[in-house]
């Protein structure tokens, strides 16, 4: 039975056409007849549609398979990877609070944020001169394409306040996040063809053409994002060199008052727990499903599948609930639920209850980001969003620097992920310990 088959059983390029679509869209309402999905939010959540190609295929999924088995090796090729995800994680987190605090003074997020993204999709196309004989120019590649595809998020995230009232950041947050997930689903289905066939032989080119495909989706869906999303532009005569001395002195004057600010202090300690884990586990799953499960490449395919499927709805549904009940109460019950995936990944040994994982998976994949998005943005200080989005990204990528590379070092020297897994859970705990403490503001 095929790929399609498989599935089957479980279940424009203009700002003219884009425009008109998205003023279709905005006669949507809720339930108190208050219109908050606006041509302006619709396409702030279209470009997290966007991006998802690009953490699907690139970050999760397709590229880091070829960059082990094929640019590095499989003998260190763990090792490398997870030493490549965590510099350029680490690079973005030292740079996102100054580009956040820029931003605050010369209003110009927009600018930046598309400059990123341009660069970042340039990168993930290059990718296609990737091979075996050039680790470090992969390597590099990678890093500074990852590197902006972060920072890019980072002033992407920080329009969530500028966009959204307080009470109802959690549903268009989710809403992006939902919609995150269907745009992975759709690249999947449009690019399965690219890469279903492996990478050896004569397939080695249609595999590596996944990479400009994904940049070309990543590009296209990102358009509305850049001709909708409005900021007032603050005319300035410093130059780039001031502004980031200015973004210098904002970061540190923000780190000697910390105590002016201990909730979030706390909620970043927190996500930085939680987002070890998880961008660890995106970073080797398809690695971990090949490497110790022994999965094909079509049976990897399929439970994503399953993951975007469920993430989209549940995505969207547990932000409506973020609203209405909280955001703690739904983040500590989807903190719970990784902790039991994670253990339940390092123990399984056949495919039917990976299967089981997928489902569990797509319920708080995009549901537990989501909402900590959301709940980041109620408490954050409204004239220093981007700083302190910027911090968000600083702690979340500085976190992430350290699971990636002790994955892949306990990997290469127990020669067990089942081992490498296990380690992830007491980060899960620590960021539940720290969340259940930190107040929740009035909605």
């Amino acid at each position: 039975m095929g790929f399609f088959e498989k599935i089957s059983k479980h279940q424009k390029s203009n700002k003219a056409v884009i425009g008109n679509t998205l003023g279709f869209l905005t006669v949507i309402k809720n339930g108190n007849n208050t219109l908050f999905l606006t041509k302006e939010t619709i396409s702030w959540a279209l470009y997290d549609f966007a991006n998802s190609s690009y953490s699907l295929l690139i970050f999760t999924m397709v590229f880091p398979v070829y960059f082990k088995e094929v640019i590095a090796g499989a003998e260190m090729g763990d090792f490398y990877w997870g030493l490549a995800v965590s510099i350029s994680i680490l690079a973005a987190g030292l740079f996102s609070p100054v580009v956040g605090a820029i931003a605050d003074y010369d209003k110009r997020r927009k600018q930046k944020f598309v400059w990123f993204t341009l660069i970042a999709v340039l990168g993930t196309a290059s990718l296609f001169f990737t091979s075996k004989s050039n680790l470090f120019f992969a390597s590099v590649l990678f890093i500074l394409t990852n590197f902006c595809f972060d920072v890019a998020i980072v002033l992407y995230d920080s329009f969530l306040t500028h966009i959204a009232r307080k009470e109802t950041a959690g549903r268009i947050s989710g809403l992006g996040w939902g919609l995150g997930y269907l745009g992975g689903l759709v690249a999947l289905f449009a690019f399965y063809p690219l890469f279903k066939n492996g990478y050896f032989g004569e397939f080695e080119f249609w595999y590596k053409l996944t990479f400009p495909a994904t940049a070309a989706f990543y590009l296209l869906f990102s358009l509305p994002a850049f001709f909708y999303i409005k900021e007032k532009v603050k005319n300035h005569s410093k130059n780039f060199f001031e502004l980031a001395t200015l973004g210098f002195k904002n970061v540190l004057n923000t780190i000697k008052n910390i105590k002016k600010y201990k909730q979030l202090f706390w909620f970043f300690l927190a996500f930085y727990f939680v987002n070890d884990s998880l961008v660890t586990l995106f970073s080797f799953i398809s690695i971990y499903a090949t490497n110790t499960l022994q999965l094909a490449m079509s049976d990897i395919s399929l439970i994503y599948i399953i993951i975007q499927v469920i993430g989209f709805p549940a995505t969207i549904i547990f932000g409506v609930l973020s609203d209405k009940k909280g955001s703690k109460k739904i983040l500590l019950t989807s903190i719970v639920l990784w902790i039991i995936i994670v253990a339940l990944l390092s123990a399984t040994t056949n495919k039917t209850m990976f299967y089981i994982i997928a489902v569990m998976t797509g319920l708080v994949i995009g549901s537990s980001q989501a909402i900590a998005r959301s709940w980041l943005s109620r408490l954050v200080p409204q004239k220093k969003r981007c700083e302190f989005f910027g911090f968000n990204g600083f702690a979340s990528k500085i976190s992430a620097t350290t699971g990636p590379i002790i994955f892949g070092s306990i990997s290469v020297l127990t020669g067990s992920q089942r081992i490498a897994m296990l380690f992830l859970i007491p980060f899960f705990v620590l960021s539940f310990i720290i969340f259940s403490f930190i107040k929740e503001p009035k909605r």
